[in-house]
């Protein structure tokens, strides 16, 4: 019963990371949670949802992008450029004999003595967008590992949970036959206590098997960052 409490503590430790709670959270389940297998898609569907949904993947995402126009500005910064000037007034000594006056000028500008500036500024923003190219690789192929991770403890646990469940019927069917061999004399009840102990080990690790696979199934939605908003479908097999 202890080793019981223990494992169910450390799990619920492991479900509040999946789901995003925060560091300490206590929280109780109150809604049983059957088996439901997840109609997940493949894994490269599944990786490309993580690439388009992940919050922090956008981010970095958007920040490559910055980086490049930044780096596009500073390269625009040697070029020539152009700007026109333009003035309206009006002449004569007389407001009722005056008459408008236009003056319009165009103004073409070299940036020749600015070359250290604009190769620093070029090197700034080499160096921005490199790192922030960087930082998107080394996300990227966390999120990749992370995703093949969850996938394949999804498929693992699955499977657990199908082979968990034939031995509780197999348990079942064991101890109703040893019962009606009870009922009709043929052996002792020792045969009907054993039978009922390997039915409630059988339960139990099929409990233990459908706790890790709903885990996997939440796993693989903060992978691919949908484990805030859709957990609970996760958690129902949609």
């Amino acid at each position: 019963m202890a080793f019981t409490k223990l494992f169910l503590a450390k799990q619920k430790l492991v479900l509040a990371r999946a789901i995003g709670l925060p560091a300490g959270q206590t929280f109780d389940i109150t809604t049983e949670v059957a088996y439901q297998p997840l109609t997940t898609s493949t894994l490269d569907e599944a990786l490309q949802q993580a690439y388009t949904s992940r919050a922090d993947y956008k981010s970095l995402t958007e920040q490559v992008r910055s980086a490049e126009l930044q780096k596009k500005a500073a390269s625009a910064e040697r070029y020539p450029t152009l700007s026109a000037l333009a003035d309206y007034g009006a002449t004569g000594t007389n407001p009722a004999s005056s008459h408008g006056t236009v003056n319009a000028a165009a103004k073409l500008r070299f940036p020749i003595f600015q070359g250290g500036r604009v190769h620093g500024d070029n090197l700034v923003a080499d160096s921005f967008l490199a790192r922030a190219k960087q930082r998107l690789e080394d996300l990227r192929a966390i999120i990749d590992q992370e995703v093949r991770d969850a996938f394949l403890d999804l498929q693992d646990t699955a499977q657990e949970v199908s082979v968990e469940k034939n031995a509780v019927r197999i348990a079942t069917q064991t101890l109703q036959q040893s019962r009606d061999r009870f009922a009709s004399g043929l052996t002792d009840n020792i045969e009907v206590v054993q039978a009922q102990e390997s039915l409630a080990d059988a339960n139990d690790a099929y409990i233990a098997s459908l706790y890790r696979h709903n885990v996997a199934k939440i796993s693989m939605a903060r992978a691919t960052g949908a484990a805030e908003s859709n957990y609970a479908l996760y958690l129902k097999g949609q």
